[in-house]
Order: structure tokens, then sequence, then C-alpha cells
């Protein structure tokens, strides 16, 4: 996947630009008893685009991981009857995830597989890949050179303990950031839901149809003032709203669906070296069982004068089985440490994302600063309704910030 002369976020880009798959919802849900969603595949390597339901998901995933079983195939997000608006779109943005993993993974891509799934248009796309790849073979069975496996794996420092150990603590933390920016995105959410209803209350408050008696404004119009005044905030409060609106948007795409992204290649290659330490570990040491066995049948017969030449036939088939396993072995470990390689690429990708967040950040306080200071002379204009010498915070909107003691310039209700 790589060399000693490039750097990962050099590699990134490359795989970034091998495909860009988006997937879409088609509004109309499909189904005469049993409704169910259609997706609307696009690939932009392949210049297609094509329907998909979940069901066809779900065949690939499995023909996958039957054909690369020692390779990063990223999870599905999971099947649920009666679905809400919010379960499709996050299901829909997991699925993108999911085909972005698969298209732009430097072996997978060009499967023949993942290539029948993006461009062929039949309806029944499961049923055929069922059919079509009924006897499909895994990947090291169809390696042509099986010799250069031990070469490669020489040149590498392989400790499959260590990488597992490192894998699941990176997967802990990553999982942990991720929960922290759904909440983060779920905060800013709220945030602009808030301000509008602030707005709102603004606006009722500030109604030109309230009937006020001339005795309770006892004098003067100060409280049509302090109405224009509301009627101003309320337009500052939407304004808000709109903004906090805009960049819960931004940091759920530039920020949340990033690292989602990383964590779905973590959960893939943690699954994976799941898959090999039950299926290939598993298959050697049974194998190594029996041939022990065998050999203590053997000896037992060569005790008692009888010929063990039957046994030995089957001791050497054995041995033999454990010889491929044992270099099915070598080969798993070489994929596990060459996905660990697309893992650090893929962490590369942690700076751009947190570049991303200080930048809407910066713009965010940037365009909070320029409202807020619009807010100023509209509540300085509130207070001084008497006709009085404007007090500190009209000054401030006027000059410079205020001082912290200067902050709040009316009476207060009680000592806090």
């Amino acid at each position: 996947y790589t060399t000693l002369f490039r750097s990962r976020i050099q590699i990134l880009f490359e795989i970034m630009n091998f495909d860009d798959v988006t997937v879409d919802v088609i509004p109309e849900r499909k189904g005469m008893i049993m409704k169910h969603v259609e997706y609307m595949v696009k690939s932009k390597f392949h210049s297609t685009t094509v329907q998909r339901r979940y069901t066809d998901f779900e065949v690939l995933y499995d023909l996958l991981i039957s054909r690369y079983p020692y390779r990063l195939v990223p999870r599905l997000p999971p099947k649920k009857i009666g679905m809400t608006d919010h379960f499709i779109n996050t299901r829909r943005r997991a699925l993108s995830r999911f085909m972005n993993i698969v298209a732009r993974h430097p072996t997978i891509r060009k499967d023949d597989i993942v290539h029948f799934f993006l461009t062929s248009e039949s309806s029944e796309v499961h049923s055929r890949m069922k059919e079509r790849y009924k006897n499909v073979l895994d990947e090291f069975v169809t390696l042509p050179n099986k010799d250069e496996i031990e070469k490669q794996l020489n040149a590498m420092s392989c400790d499959v303990q260590g990488m597992k150990d490192e894998l699941s603590k990176m997967l802990k933390s990553v999982q942990v950031i991720r929960d922290l920016s759904e909440k983060l995105v779920s905060r800013t959410q709220k945030t602009a839901f808030d301000y509008q209803l602030f707005s709102n209350e603004l606006c009722v408050l500030a109604g030109e149809g309230q009937t006020v008696s001339a005795w309770s404004l006892h004098q003067g119009d100060s409280w049509s003032k302090i109405r224009e005044g509301m009627r101003s905030l309320s337009v500052q409060f939407s304004n808000l709203s709109e903004r906090f609106g805009r960049q819960k948007l931004q940091e759920d795409v530039a920020i949340l669906e990033n690292i989602s992204y990383i964590l779905d290649v973590l959960q893939g290659v943690k699954d994976l070296a799941d898959r090999r330490e039950k299926g290939v570990n598993k298959e050697h040491q049974a194998a190594f069982n029996r041939i022990q066995q065998l050999k203590k049948q053997k000896g037992s017969m060569t005790a008692r004068g009888q010929d063990g030449a039957s046994i030995s036939g089957r001791i050497e088939q054995q041995e033999s089985l454990i010889n491929n396993i044992q270099l099915r072995n070598n080969f798993s470990v070489l994929c596990l440490n060459l996905e660990m390689q697309l893992v650090y690429s893929y962490l590369a990708h942690f700076g751009v994302i947190w570049n991303s967040f200080a930048n809407t950040q910066l713009n965010l306080n940037q365009d909070l600063l320029e409202i807020w200071q619009k807010v100023i002379p509209t509540t300085a204009m509130m207070i001084n309704t008497q006709g009085s010498e404007p007090q500190n915070g009209a000054r401030a909107a006027q000059g410079s910030a205020p001082s912290a003691p200067d902050l709040y310039t009316g009476p207060m209700f009680y000592d806090m």
C-alpha cells in the first residue's frame, strides 16, 4: 500500500481519489404491504447511477467477507422494521461510508463483485449476485505467488498482539471522540432551536395588537420604545438561530461524519483481527491436535507389532494441511499489517478534521460577535427610554468592550 517516501496524508488523498460514492434515499417507498426504502447509488469512478435496496448491501457484505476474510470490510448499519425518517437518514449516511471505504480499498475496489454492484442495472441485484458469485474463492486460495508471502512477512515487523492492543486502544478513543462530537452537534442544534424560541416570544411581546391604558403607562412613550427594541431583538435572535443552524450542519459534515468514517475503518479492522483469530488460529490448533492423536495411534500400533502405514499416510496428509494452514496464517498476518497501514493513513485525516473544527468555531464566534454588537445599541435604547445619558453598555457598543464590572448596568433583583 505504501512506500517510505510518501507521507500518510499523501497516501490518504490518493485513496480518497479512487472513487467518490454517494448514497441518497429515493423519496417514494416501494412495496405493496411491507414498504421498503430504495437508494440511489452514484459512483464517480464508474460514472454510474443505480438503485439498490438494503438487501443488496447485505449480499455485497457477505460476498466480500467470503472473498476477503483478511481485509478491511466495514460493518453494515443495522436492519429495522418500522423506520423513522431519522433512522433512514442515519442508515443512509452509514451506507455511504460503507460504500466509500469499500470503493476506495486498494485491493477490494478492483474486484468484480464491487464492479457488478456499482454498475449492474438489474432489478434483482441480490439474487443475481448470489448466483453469479456462489462459488467465489477467498483471496488466499487464488493467490498466484504464495511463496512470496514468507518473504514479505519477514520484511515487516509484525507484532500481532501489539497491533491488536493498539487497535483496541485507538477504537476506544475514537469512539469517545465520536460520542462527544455527536453531543456537540446536538447542543448546537438545541441552541439554534432555543434562540428561535427567544425570537418568537420577543415578537409576541412586541405585538402591535396589545391594548395598554395610558394610566398603566404613567407617562411618556417608553413602552412603545421598548416594544420597538424587542422587535429589533427578535430579528437578531432569529439571526443567531439561523447562524447556529448553519453551524450545526458544518459540524455534522466536517466533524461528526468524518470521525464516524474513521471509526468505521477502525471497527472494520478490529473485526478482521477477530475473524483471523477465530478462523485461522482455530483451524491450526484443530489440525495440530489431530496430528498428535494420529501419532499416538501409530505409536500404539507399532508397540503391538501392527503395520502403521495407513496411519503414516494420514499423518502426511495432516502435516500438509498444517503447512497450508500455516501459510494461510502468514497471509492473514501480512494482510492485518497492511490494513493497519491503511488505518494510520486514515488517522492522518484527523489533522484536516481538527483544522476544519477550529475554522468553523472561529467563523462562528466572529459572526456571533458581529450579531451581539448589533444587539447592544438596541438594549441601550431600551434602557434609556427617559432620555437620560447613555449607560456604560451603550458606550461600550460605540467603543471598546466594557470591563467586567460594567457588563450589567441596571439594578439587581437580588444579591448574587
